[in-house]
């Protein structure tokens, strides 16, 4: 593959240059269009100005919200007025007729005069032509969301720049207009609700206070700070009955422990009275001092010691003496619970009494309570409407939009469509394919022979050599017959000797001494290949005689060939014994090598050739020189070439290399099914360049590659 795009790199690039060509073409006929993009956000980070919430509400942060804002953005409505600021349904790109040239006139006249010129009186856009510039716009305008965000794209294309970005700042800036306009009109018609609502609810209040103030006075209910005089007084009796019943069941409960522990000592330790008594602490320190000491001499002595006796004498006397404290304390607590009694059933029997006044007023009181709770219920819902009615006059005017202008347009300065460099970019990748795909179909459907290889296995016979072409800078002012004895070191020399040496290791056991010389169709260089073999040879060995014949009597050209000058004489002449053979024989003195020249559209070709008299001549000349070359007629132009075949003893056919179709070298060469000698065919014209290419690694190959081992 890389060896194919090497040799038909330059048909691969006309295929990429015509297709780009014509996509460049294409493109040069769009008119542009540019886009400007303006983004808008919706704002989700409301600020509270007041400490209420907003009685309008705002735009709800989700994918739905996005959505139907895309539609306020191209609804009807909104572009209908913008189509109306910017008179698009006079624009020619919005359906408008193109202007007339006497219009253009006039507005190139308006624009350079400026200021001089009054102001043009639109006259009002037709329905239809109006209702044609919104569907134009509403078709031109693109509304997008921006990923998951809450940003939205507008998008506008033009022809006109400045045209793209003022209408998408006119459709920004009328859609926050419209959500400015919708706040404010809300506002006012929750303004003007709640200030005829708050008229309403002061009358309530004021007859329901009225209402509670009547009842008051006809039912003689004073009232104190929260309640009733009466209500009042009773409260505060019962909270000290139950501080006066809690007084008397903790002195209760204090004489019933130390009556218990008068009659167990052991208790007195957990008395707090008993344990508060300094006295007590002291005599029960006396106590405890005397009782060891009374031990101590109960395990001296015996139970009538006189020390013993006094020791328990002194302990009695303490204990009595604790006794009397603690009935001392008993006596306090038991006239402290007496009192709290006492307090108790004297609060208890004042209860009663303001009970039983404050019976008949009850249900009045209950009553004046429900006047007392519909008034304050009243005022309540009076207060909150009061309140946000102010926070309503207040927020009319630090209203803001749901939304914010993100990124303002700009002018655009690349076109958007045609999008040239994708485009471009796009016809190349094509143009690279199309090309891949011509140059492989070429590569298929190509008829020539390249290599050896192909020829042999077409033909079946042996390629005796591979002739490079010749180019211009290569052969300079010199001929290839005169290049080839010149320079006999260079490659087109060295593949002369190549097939000759063919030619001969061919045929070891009978050199051939007549060699034939044709191909298939003219201009395939059989004149120039052995009017450069034969000179050549003859030059490398000037012992060897070397003739050279034209048979071609329709196109001669060997004199030619070999740029000499004509013998005087053809020989057609010699074979028709007008002229002796010295009279047509020639010789190049340069390169030694004999030569016949021919005369052109010579008639009766074929017959000529074919006589007993071009048998004889051949025969002659087979014996008088070494090597006897015979050029003649291609093959499938005339029959000439088949007859002078039977008189060579080894003939060489050309094929000139990629350009002499296989069908037609097969065709020639069945035309020699009848020659019986030695066939070899070679291959001519060979581009050793491109023929490198494709790596076939054969003689041409090897004049490419080393190019450096012949002189030039």
């Amino acid at each position: 593959m890389f060896r194919l795009l090497n040799r038909r790199k330059w048909q691969l690039l006309a295929v990429v240059v015509i297709v780009q060509s014509l996509v460049g073409l294409f493109l040069v006929q769009l008119t542009p269009q540019y886009r400007a993009t303006a983004l808008v956000m919706l704002d989700t980070r409301k600020t509270k100005v007041t400490n209420t919430a907003d009685v309008m509400g705002g735009i709800t942060a989700d994918l739905g919200a996005v959505q139907t804002e895309m539609e306020v953005l191209r609804s009807a409505n909104l572009l209908g007025r913008v189509v109306d600021k910017l008179h698009l349904e006079s624009d020619p790109e919005y359906g408008a007729p193109p202007p007339t040239p006497l219009q253009d006139l006039l507005s190139g006249i308006r624009e350079t005069l400026g200021g001089w010129l009054p102001v043009e009186n639109r006259k009002p856009a037709v329905d239809g032509r109006r209702g044609k510039a919104i569907e134009q716009l509403g078709r031109t305008l693109l509304i997008q969301p921006r990923g998951r965000s809450f940003v939205i794209a507008a998008s506008v294309d033009s022809t006109e720049p400045p045209k793209a970005k003022q209408i998408v700042d006119a459709v920004t800036d009328f859609y926050i207009v419209d959500q400015l306009n919708a706040k404010f009109d809300a506002n006012k018609r929750a303004t003007e609700w709640l200030d005829e609502r708050l008229g309403e609810l002061r009358r309530n209040v004021e007859a329901a206070d009225r209402a509670a103030a009547e009842f008051r006075k006809e039912s003689g209910l004073t009232l104190g700070k929260d309640s009733t005089i009466m209500s009042q007084s009773l409260t505060e009796l019962n909270s000290q009955l139950i501080q006066a019943r809690a007084q008397r069941a903790d002195r209760e409960s204090r004489l019933i422990a130390l009556q218990r522990a008068q009659r167990d000592p052991a208790l007195l330790g957990g008395i707090t009275e008993v344990l508060s008594n300094t006295l007590i602490g002291s005599l029960r320190a006396q106590e405890a001092e005397v009782g060891r000491r009374v031990g101590d001499l109960n395990q001296r002595y015996g139970e009538n010691h006189p020390r013993l006796l006094q020791a328990r004498a002194e302990l009695g006397q303490i204990q009595g003496r604790i006794g009397a404290e603690v009935a001392k304390i008993i006596g306090s607590v038991q006239g402290d619970a007496e009192a709290a009694r006492a307090k108790e059933m004297q609060l208890q029997a004042q209860v009663d009494l303001m009970q039983n006044q404050a019976g008949g007023q009850g249900q009045n009181e209950v009553a004046l309570r429900q006047l007392e709770r519909e008034a304050e219920t009243s005022r309540a819902v009076y207060e909150d409407f009061l309140k946000r009615f102010k926070e309503l006059r207040e927020q009319q005017d630090i209203q803001q939009p749901d939304a914010r202008v993100l990124s303002a347009a700009v002018i655009p300065t690349t076109p958007t469509f045609p999008r040239y460099v994708p485009i471009l970019a796009g016809a190349l990748v094509v143009g690279v394919g199309l090309g891949l795909v011509v140059i492989v179909l070429m590569d298929r459907l190509d008829g020539g022979f390249r290599s050896s290889d192909q020829l042999e296995a077409l033909t079946g016979r042996p390629t005796i050599g591979m002739i490079p072409r010749l180019s211009r800078l290569t052969l300079g002012k010199l001929r290839p017959a005169r290049l080839a004895c010149e320079k006999p070191t260079s490659a087109y020399a060295e593949a002369l000797r190549s097939v000759y040496t063919a030619i001969m290791l061919g045929s070891l056991d009978s050199p051939p001494r007549v060699i034939m010389v044709t191909s298939a169709l003219p201009g395939e260089g059989k004149s120039t290949f052995v009017a450069s073999i034969a000179s050549s040879l003859a030059q490398a060995n000037r012992n060897k005689k070397v003739v050279l014949v034209d048979c071609d009597l329709r196109r001669s050209s060997v004199v030619n060939s070999l740029g000499l000058k004509d013998t005087g004489g053809t020989i057609d002449e010699y074979l028709s014994g007008t002229k002796p053979l010295e009279a047509v024989l020639g010789r190049d003195e340069a390169s030694g090598l004999y030569y016949v020249p021919a005369r052109k559209n010579t008639p009766n070709s074929a017959e000529i050739l074919g006589s007993n008299t071009m048998q004889q001549f051949v025969a002659s000349l087979a014996q008088a020189y070494d090597l006897v070359f015979l050029d003649t007629a291609p093959l499938m132009a005339i029959s000439d070439a088949r007859v002078v075949a039977q008189l060579a003893d080894y003939t060489v056919f050309l094929v000139r290399w990629e350009t002499t179709p296989r069908e037609i070298v097969a065709n020639a060469l069945k035309l020699l099914r009848d020659v019986r000698k030695g066939i070899g065919v070679a291959l001519v014209q060979v581009n050793v360049r491109r023929h490198s290419r494709y790596g076939y690694g054969d003689y041409g190959d090897l004049y490419s590659k080393y190019r450096n081992y012949y002189h030039e």
